[in-house]
């Protein structure tokens, strides 16, 4: 059984955009991931709105249940590489720039608030 055509078209642009967001993982290039995942959310919204006006007929469709689960996986696992990257990126950053950490006093200036050198 098929399901509507304006659905159909949505479902495979949505499925094209969740490919450019993994493709963009996997280069690691950040423009490109903001670009792609911005596409991938936008078109993401649009198919939700069609597809709460489908009827119960329409959504027992097994092609579009199982494509829809496909996609639900892909984006769990999607969200999974975000987090990993992301702390990847800041353990990186903390490497380089250390003034990142927080830091209030150094342990060597003694009790806090004491001055160690006094200038004249």
């Amino acid at each position: 059984m098929m399901f509507p055509a304006h659905i159909e078209n949505a479902l495979t642009s949505v499925e094209h955009l969740f490919d450019g967001v993994s493709a963009a993982l996997v280069s690691g290039e950040p423009l490109a991931l903001s670009a792609a995942s911005d596409g991938l959310r936008r078109a993401a919204i649009d198919f939700s709105g069609l597809v709460q006006g489908l009827t119960a007929i329409d959504r027992e469709n097994k092609n579009l249940q199982s494509r829809l689960k496909r996609l639900s996986v892909g984006l769990a696992a999607q969200r999974e590489s975000l987090i990993r990257r992301t702390v990847l990126v800041e353990m990186a950053l903390n490497a380089i720039v250390p003034a990142t950490r927080d830091l209030t006093y150094a342990k060597a200036a003694g009790s806090p608030g004491a001055f160690k050198y006094l200038a004249v």
